[in-house]
Order: structure tokens, then C-alpha cells, then sequence
């Protein structure tokens, strides 16, 4: 069309356009993720299954790194400030339970408010008992008989040891009614077998080499819990019970003799609460499509394995995470990641984008209907612009008609000056209009008109008077 109309749409769309720049520049800021989940891994028997999440991950745009330096209160220490750059851990259950209730400090009772505003569980993974071992040669049938005894808890920082010390000092034995050492019993129970501990507390997965081999140490005892294993469940969420059956290590020779219960926690991956959505619900979908397996190494059942046990959206100490229910409830990601990640994936595009597409949905889903009724108004606009440019033609159309009415009923034959008058304004008033040039045609079409009247009241002749 015309350039007027032209310079209109132009500015009217890159005004348009330089909004949603600015509004997009805005939200993306704000919403921000790099691809990226570094994970924090407590010890190399979680290193395996969080490796299977990397596969994943990968297929949607997101890479995984793993940190094998975090163990203990460190890992809580570590997600929580904000500058390390860790923003999911794998911890042992129990651990974030212990720092609550009359056992624990004032000091831990801090932390723990603190970290569950500030973290979140995505799901349980696997049991990872608790064994108590203990020298066959001594009477002890509970943690209380531990009093006076020497006791391998584990490192001072460890998870294993805060666990232990829990329970210990349930059952009144601390370090002034024990002998606390800090490390972890080794395979041959040597420390053990050699009198340099009486007793000996570990938290690890049941198929892990350091358990299958006590397990088959001869002249060291496993403790039985089973006479107040429903007390200690009541009394401490996080723990459950599991039951070791009459031969379930070994029919021959039978390991063990009798049935055994054991306590046992289940390991938690946590996340911190300003992980971004999408990336809280992709590390979901990779924990759910690949769970432990219930095989070992060598290919025996996993102790205690049950199929579609784990991972479990059930969690008796953390808050679980919104974005992950749905997850473990269709076992499918949300429609546009699902569709949109692999898709830039495959583009080159970085993961920026779909996590400003994911973290604005709901603004999208609003924009559609906006959109349905915007768009046929824009469709519209072509037609009102030339609406408005010939309304200018229509008011002088009007009033030359007008005129040409008074020349038919012969009302100018009495005021030809009155007439030509009036042609003389409108010829004016048509020649002062600016149209663009693609309405060069109808202007020029309305003068020649004027024209045609003009020269209808030249060839009239001249009125006279009635006597």
C-alpha cells in the first residue's frame, strides 16, 4: 500500500517486536539454566546407578557431573551454599532425621530447619542396612549392652557415624559410656577377630564386597534386632526393618542359622529448592527409568530387592519436590519437555531455551487464546486503514451530492452564485487532501466528478426573477 500506511506497520511492528525482546530478555534472566546438574556423590557405591542417569539426561540437553567429595553434614553444607555450584545429592537416610528431637542439639536442630527450607527429595533409591557385627565370643544382644565396649562408628564426619550415634545414645551409650573409634570395620574383620573392637556399625548396601565378605566371616556375630525392631520404626521414620532369612547368604554352609532383623535406612536424592523445574523433573524422569538393579556384581539376586520397590516417591524426612509426583505417576516428562528438550537437543540449541519454554508454559497456554482472537483483528487492520483513507472521499462525495440534488429540483436557479460557491469549496477542499499514492486513482476519479457538476451549473442558464 502507501508508504504512510507502510511506516505504520513498521513501527508498529518492530515496537511490537522490541517488547517481546525485552519481555523474553527479562524472563530468560530471570529463569536462566546452563544445562547443567552437578551432583554430589557420597562414596563410590553410589557411583554406578548415578551414572545410569547420564544417558538421559544427555538425550534432552543436559549434562551431568559428579562429585565424589561430599559425606556427611558436607553434603547438606555444600548444597546449601549457593556458590559451590552443587545442586543435587545422593545421602543416606537417617542423616537429615538426626538433627531433630531431643537428641539432637540446638545447634543441629538449626540445621535441620534450615535445610528443609532449602532442599527437596526427588525419591527413595535403595535399602542400605544397618549391621552391627560383633565378636562372637561376647554376650551382646542389644546396643545396650554396648556400654563399656569398643565400638567402630566410622569417620568423624561421616553419615554412618552421625546414624550411629543416634542410636547409640537412644539406647544411653555415648562417648562417656563407650569407647568410640573412627573408622569402618574392614572386609576381614580383622579389628575385630584381633580384640581391638568389640562391636562395629555399618550403612552400606547390602551387595557392596565389604558386606558380602563379613558376612561370611566365621567367629563374628550379626545383630538381631528383631525384639524391638517395631519400637525403633516408630521412634525413628526414616528407619524400616528387613529380614535376613535362615540361609539367605549361603544354604552350605547355612548363613545365617536363624532369621536376623536388621534396621535399615534408604538412600535419598535431595535437590536444592532453586534448581531449576525443568531440571528437578528430568533428573526425576532419569531416576525413575533407571533404578538399581537387583542384580550384583556377579549376577546373584540383590538382598532384600524387591522389583518396583524402588525408586519410591515416599520420603518420611524431606518435603518431595512438585515437579517429581507427577513423574512417578505417569512414569512420563510434561508434554513440552518430553517433545521440546530432545528436539533442540538435535537443533544445536542450548538448553536455555527450553528451560525459558518450560518455565513459561503457563504464559504460553494464556497467549493461545490471545493469539485466536488477536490474529483475525490483525487480519482486519488492511481493511480499516483503507475504510479510514476513503471516508475523506466520502465527505466530499456527500456534499458534491448534495449540490448535484439542489441543480436536479432546480433550487440553484435562484442562487447560482450560492452554487458556484459551493463548488468552488469543495473543489478546494479535495485539492487540500493528501492521499497516498495508491489512492491517487479514486481522488482523481472524485475531481473529475466535481468537474462534471461543475459544468452541468455552467450550462444552466441564468435564473429570473419572478414579476
Amino acid at each position: 500500500m502507501g508508504s504512510t500506511f507502510a511506516k505504520i506497520a513498521l513501527i508498529t511492528g518492530f515496537g511490537v517486536a522490541l517488547l517481546l525482546a525485552a519481555l523474553a530478555a527479562v524472563l530468560q534472566a530471570q529463569d536462566r539454566s546452563d544445562g547443567k546438574i552437578v551432583m554430589g556423590i557420597p562414596g563410590p557405591q553410589y557411583d554406578e546407578l548415578a551414572k545410569t542417569y547420564r544417558r538421559d539426561l544427555e538425550l534432552h540437553g543436559v549434562d551431568l557431573e559428579l562429585r565424589q567429595s561430599t559425606e556427611g553434614f558436607a553434603t547438606f553444607t555444600t548444597l546449601l551454599d549457593q556458590a559451590s555450584g552443587m545442586q543435587a545429592a545422593l545421602v543416606k537416610g537417617g542423616l537429615f532425621g538426626s538433627l531433630q528431637g531431643r537428641l539432637a542439639s540446638a545447634k543441629e536442630r538449626g540445621l535441620h530447619d534450615k535445610e528443609m527450607t532449602g532442599l527437596r527429595s526427588i525419591g527413595r533409591l535403595f535399602y542400605e542396612p544397618i549391621w552391627v557385627f560383633t565378636r562372637g565370643d561376647l554376650p551382646i544382644e542389644s546396643l545396650r549392652d554396648l556400654k563399656g565396649r569398643k565400638i567402630l562408628v566410622g569417620g568423624e564426619q561421616t553419615a554412618t557415624r552421625r546414624i550411629a550415634m543416634q542410636l547409640l545414645k537412644a539406647n544411653g551409650v555415648d562417648a562417656t559410656s563407650a569407647t568410640l573409634l573412627g573408622a569402618m570395620l574392614p572386609a576381614d574383620a580383622s579389628q575385630l577377630l584381633n580384640g581391638e573392637a568389640d562391636a562395629a556399625i555399618l550403612i552400606l548396601p547390602a551387595d557392596t564386597d565389604r558386606i558380602q565378605q563379613l558376612l561370611r566371616v566365621a567367629d563374628i556375630r550379626l545383630m538381631d534386632f528383631s525384639p524391638e525392631a517395631e519400637a525403633y520404626t516408630n521412634r525413628f521414620p526414616a528407619l524400616t526393618k528387613v529380614v535376613v532369612r535362615t540361609g539367605g547368604i549361603e544354604f552350605e554352609p547355612q548363613i545365617p542359622s536363624a532369621d536376623i532383623t536388621l534396621l535399615a535406612t534408604t538412600a535419598a536424592l535431595v535437590v536444592r529448592t532453586d534448581m531449576h523445574p525443568a531440571l528437578v523433573s528430568l533428573l526425576t524422569y532419569a531416576v525413575t527409568h533407571n533404578p538399581k538393579s537387583g542384580f550384583d556384581k556377579v549376577g546373584d539376586p540383590v538382598l532384600f530387592h524387591r522389583a518396583g520397590e524402588f525408586p519410591t516417591v515416599n520420603d518420611p524426612e524431606f518435603e518431595v519436590a512438585n515437579e517429581a509426583r507427577p513423574i512417578y505417576k505417569t512414569g512420563e516428562l510434561p508434554f513440552i519437555l518430553r517433545h521440546l528438550a530432545p528436539m533442540n537437543k538435535r537443533a544445536g540449541l542450548p538448553f536455555s531455551a527450553t528451560a525459558f519454554a518450560w518455565a513459561h508454559v503457563a504464559t504460553l497456554v494464556v497467549l493461545i487464546p490471545i493469539l485466536a482472537v488477536i490474529l483475525p483483528l490483525l487480519r482486519a487492520l488492511p481493511a480499516v486503514y483503507v475504510w479510514n483513507v476513503r471516508r475523506r472521499l466520502i465527505y466530499w462525495y456527500r456534499q458534491l451530492n448534495a449540490l448535484e440534488k439542489s441543480l436536479d429540483d432546480g433550487a440553484a436557479r435562484y442562487a447560482p452564485v450560492t452554487a458556484q460557491s459551493e463548488i468552488d469549496r469543495i473543489d478546494a477542499g479535495v485539492r487540500r487532501i493528501r492521499m497516498p499514492n495508491y489512492f491517487s486513482d479514486q481522488l482523481y476519479d472524485l475531481r473529475g466528478h466535481i468537474d462534471l457538476v461543475r459544468q452541468r451549473l455552467t450550462a444552466r442558464p441564468a435564473s429570473v426573477p419572478a414579476e
